[in-house]
């Protein structure tokens, strides 16, 4: 799929990030240190989702058919996509998941505060909905990074 309409092209920059991080978090379901963090990760890894769902949606609602969030989700190849580089790194240790999801955590609310006051309705309302749960996932996230700081020398480093 040719992007050729800058509103398009944005929405997917916006909907690709949380639809890579989400399948990154939720390869965590089962392996994780704890069943409260397996399911943690599994929670934020659905609210990563729909975000992605409303973004592709709306992207998909502008390009008509026979575009569908589906399509766009599932029928573009890899170098169509167009997320942060950083959301596809692999999970590597649950130390490494952690880091990763802090920086794109504190990312999020950052964007979703600017995004809701877009003068895009549609997607003013989509960052004020994620904004709530990008809030979350930092206090999560950080307090998961004070914990591996406040550990032992294997999680200082």
């Amino acid at each position: 799929m040719t992007v050729n309409d800058p509103r398009i092209s944005y929405l997917l920059r916006q909907g690709d990030t949380p639809l890579i991080l989400a399948q990154r978090l939720c390869a965590w379901c089962g392996h994780a240190p704890e069943l409260e963090i397996d399911l943690a990760l599994a929670n934020i890894g659905l609210d990563l989702l729909g975000q992605a769902r409303h973004f592709l949606g709306y992207a998909a609602e502008l390009a008509g058919p026979p575009c569908s969030e589906d399509s766009l989700a599932f029928g573009r190849d890899e170098r169509q996509f167009h997320n942060l580089l950083l959301a596809e790194q692999p999970n590597g240790g649950f130390n490494d998941t952690l880091v990763r999801q802090f920086l794109l955590d504190a990312y999020h609310v950052q964007l979703h505060q600017a995004l809701s006051r877009s003068r895009d309705a549609q997607i003013a309302a989509i960052a004020a909905k994620s904004l709530k749960e990008a809030d979350y996932h930092l206090r999560f996230s950080h307090g998961w990074m004070i914990r591996l700081g406040d550990g032992n020398n294997v999680s200082h480093r």
